[in-house]
């Protein structure tokens, strides 16, 4: 083969990515993500493997997920960070306090001078790393040292405590509500996915809601009434948000399942999404109040499991807001 043939070949290849990277970046519905894209860290052929190889590992169809899917906070300790995927993010050029070795010019700063740049990438509060085809928390990849890191991989950062100190901002979004969308958004079918269970019916959905309430609430210590009649409030509401929606099949702008909260039209997968974090929230807040009593027991004892209770009711209050509001947005969120 000629050095010409060669010399084309590459300039095609070069003309294909380009175009590729564009589609990629213009497809994206939601405006944070097309956002997020442009960042340093992640944006180019950087955040072309992060959006292929992340569809792959969870099945997520980034050009069907819907504007208001990724929000913006400057709340490092919002509980849905813990619960979602989260873009770590840094304005600007900073110094970096957890410098590993400052012989490098790289370790001792972090970031680009006049752009937002991905810091690091959480998924359930686990940092992200890239493996040969997939994307994952650590143990992924041969190595998974910071190069294989999802975003800048500054040597001696990639602790979630240490991202909490150096982000100036976090997008985050619940994944589970669009974990698998690529089929169930081009189906338009009348049928419920939660988790790895496939109802096809309101009623068996709804008893499975009430095995799994009643299963948690007998490994309670204790009374804790408060928690109790938040969950089984929203146990109701989402209940009669399914049942409504499979007696008249609607679809909306996004071929998604639709059903109505409080007078509100609100996507099903919404709603079922926020009814399987509430009630995985309250197992949490069960195993956290149990241990604190344990704690009260001990000579030591300790607040860390009954912060963790007070900080997980609320996150449960929060959802219970969010369906009493009907607000779509807030449910999707929380």
């Amino acid at each position: 083969m000629k050095k010409s043939d060669i010399r084309q070949i590459i300039r095609e290849e070069v003309i294909n990515l380009i175009r590729d990277q564009y589609k990629l970046t213009e497809a994206f519905m939601d405006p944070n993500i097309r956002l997020i894209s442009k960042m340093g860290g992640i944006r180019n052929t950087r955040w072309s493997n992060f959006f292929q190889k992340f569809a792959n590992t969870h099945d997520i169809a980034w050009d069907k997920i819907p504007k208001g899917a990724m929000n913006k906070t400057t709340n490092v300790n919002d509980p849905m960070i813990k619960k979602g995927l989260a873009f770590w993010i840094i304005n600007g050029r900073k110094e970096n306090p957890f410098a590993v070795d400052r012989a490098y010019w790289s370790s001792g700063q972090i970031g680009n001078e006049g752009i937002d740049s991905v810091v690091a990438v959480t998924l359930n509060n686990k940092i992200q790393y890239f493996g040969q085809q997939r994307v994952g928390a650590k143990g992924i990849g041969r190595s998974s040292s910071a190069g294989d890191a999802v975003g800048l991989g500054v040597r001696g950062t990639l602790m979630v405590k240490k991202l909490h100190d150096l982000a100036d901002e976090v997008y985050v979004m619940d994944m589970e509500n669009y974990r698998g969308g690529t089929k169930e958004l081009k189906a338009k079918r009348a049928e419920l996915k939660l988790g790895k269970d496939t109802f096809k019916d309101a009623r068996a959905w709804k008893d499975a809601n009430i095995k799994r309430y009643r299963d948690i609430m007998n490994a309670r210590v204790g009374s804790r009434d408060t928690v109790d009649a938040m969950v089984a409030k929203i146990i109701k509401i989402a209940n009669k948000a399914v049942a409504e929606g499979m007696e008249l099949v609607k679809t909306g702008k996004y071929d998604e399942l639709q059903t109505t909260v409080n007078g509100n039209e609100v996507p099903m997968n919404n709603v079922t999404s926020a009814m399987s974090r509430s009630l995985r929230s309250y197992a949490e807040y069960i195993r956290y109040a149990n241990q604190a009593e344990e704690d009260k027991k001990s000579d030591w004892g300790g607040s860390y499991n009954d912060k963790g209770a007070k900080e997980t009711a609320g996150y449960i209050k929060k959802i219970l807001n969010a369906f009493e509001s009907g607000d779509a947005n807030q449910i999707s969120r929380y």
